[in-house]
């Protein structure tokens, strides 16, 4: 006699490997045949995976096809299948599986805007929290300053590709008819992604403010970051990128070590 355990894994193998016979003869067949009833959870279970999975990409499944991802999605289950009731996680390593798939391919495209896409649903659906006010910043000893940290707001998510990828993503919403034609080689896009109120933005920053920002968000001090920024371009104004992020209310607080 199998423990309830063992039945619970033997049907879920059978659900996401095909391995019927590791299930059958537990299966009451009233009328029809086992296997076929463990083709209705199979299908169920890809049905509502792969549904799962358009919802939080949309333009991914534009951009190639319903078929098409379809079979994608029925790949990425078998690779990544989901650990939980609640579907909402399973798209987290969708760029990098299509990473995997696509670099170097004329689609090379395609993981940078799953990237662009999955930041979107992280920023919409992290917990909320207030802007930093940045009026503590000027009592700050000057020699103090190279040695402070910003943490980022938990709805800031950043993405890079060189890539045009908010043209990409606008171009294939839901109103637009897909006509539009966009060069790949337009340009790199540096983007934060960034919840205000109950809406997610888009907002490209020059490469060096990026980098700078990107090294803030990785526990960089401020010191550090500008070093990164300079390096990307050494016309970067620090004062000016530090306003317009703060504009942005990207920063939830500031430490000083």
């Amino acid at each position: 006699m199998l423990s309830l355990r063992e039945l619970q894994v033997r049907f879920a193998a059978a659900v996401l490997d095909n391995a019927n016979a590791a299930i059958g003869t537990w299966v009451y067949p009233d009328g029809l045949d086992p296997g076929a009833r463990v083709n209705i959870y199979r299908n169920n279970s890809r049905r509502g995976f792969a549904q799962a999975l358009a919802l939080e990409f949309p333009v991914i499944q534009r951009l190639v096809g319903e078929a098409y991802f379809e079979q994608l999605a029925g790949q990425f289950q078998a690779e990544h299948p989901s650990r939980a009731g609640d579907l909402q996680p399973i798209g987290a390593p969708f760029a990098a599986c299509l990473r995997e798939r696509f670099t170097d391919t004329e689609y090379s495209y395609l993981p940078d805007v799953a990237a662009l896409e999955w930041a979107w649903q992280a920023a919409l659906l992290a917990a909320d929290a207030t802007a930093w006010d940045p009026a503590p910043l000027r009592s700050v000893p000057p020699e103090k300053l190279a040695s402070l940290r910003f943490e980022l707001l938990p709805a800031c998510r950043l993405v890079h590709s060189p890539f045009p990828i908010v043209r990409i993503w606008l171009a294939n919403q839901e109103e637009r008819d897909g006509s539009d034609v966009i060069d790949l080689r337009a340009g790199a896009d540096h983007v934060v992604v960034h919840r205000r109120s109950d809406s997610v933005e888009f907002h490209r920053l020059p490469a060096a403010d990026f980098a700078f920002l990107q090294a803030l968000q990785l526990g960089r001090t401020l010191g550090d970051a500008l070093e990164r920024a300079q390096r990307v371009s050494v016309e970067f104004d620090l004062a000016r990128a530090l306003r317009e992020l703060v504009g942005l209310g990207v920063f939830a607080a500031m430490h000083l070590n």
